[in-house]
């Protein structure tokens, strides 16, 4: 699958280049990863790189066009600051592909690549106060064609190697909260992203994260038994 991301790697390379900019990018496969000259030195927690993966692991479907523009572009109207219009996969898709795979963490006590993976369960809580959970939640269909793909592309076993069954999570057995080892594990990693910065001027203590995902999870189960 590397030439599927041959293309994008080669103009990466090309503007790295021809703009002398101190970045470094790399092709893993289907996987692009771009190293960038930090500004500041922070925490170990938030990586100078940025990974974009192609490949059909991920359909980025549904999606939209949104316009993005600089943070600074209402305050500078003499300058030209790039706008860009990249097609974006919609955040119902993303709220099932986050809430499965907190689901498959659950089960299994660990997550796959390690340490920084908090941040999925305080996305799920920021999702779940806007109307874009309440739509999730509702498209039935959505969460189905994420429990297949994912049965397909993202196998995975629980603590009793037994195979997780993503239809099962989106009918009603939907787990958000961990429990033992595995919330240890992920308070210890809340904490450190939380110190890291991540969070800006949010703060929500893990204890009341927990109790607002349990919330949650109790809300989308019994709806799905419906």
């Amino acid at each position: 699958m590397e030439w599927i991301a041959a293309k994008p790697f080669q103009i990466l390379t090309d503007r790295i280049r021809k703009f002398g900019l101190k970045a470094k990018v790399s092709l893993n496969n289907d996987k692009i990863i771009l190293k960038y000259e930090e500004v500041s030195r922070g925490t170990e927690y938030v990586l100078p790189e940025v990974l974009l993966e192609f490949g059909a692991r991920s359909t980025g479907e549904p999606a939209d066009r949104h316009k993005i523009t600089c943070d600074i572009s209402d305050s500078a109207k003499d300058l030209r600051l790039p706008i860009a219009n990249p097609r974006v996969m919609r955040a119902e898709r993303t709220f099932w592909e986050k809430a499965t795979a907190i689901h498959v963490y659950c089960l299994r006590g660990a997550f796959r690549g390690g340490w920084r993976y908090a941040r999925h369960w305080y996305d799920l809580d920021c999702l779940d106060h806007t109307n874009i959970a309440k739509k999730a939640i509702s498209d039935r269909a959505l969460a189905s064609d994420v429990a297949k793909h994912k049965q397909h592309f993202f196998r995975e076993k629980d603590k009793a190697n037994n195979v997780i069954d993503y239809q099962a999570a989106v009918s009603g057995a939907l787990c958000l909260v961990p429990s033992g080892q595995a919330l240890d594990a992920l308070a210890d990693d809340y904490q450190q992203m939380f110190d890291a910065g991540l969070l800006g001027s949010a703060n929500i203590g893990f204890e009341t994260l927990m109790q607002r995902l349990s919330n949650l999870q109790d809300h989308i189960n019994a709806g799905l038994k419906q």
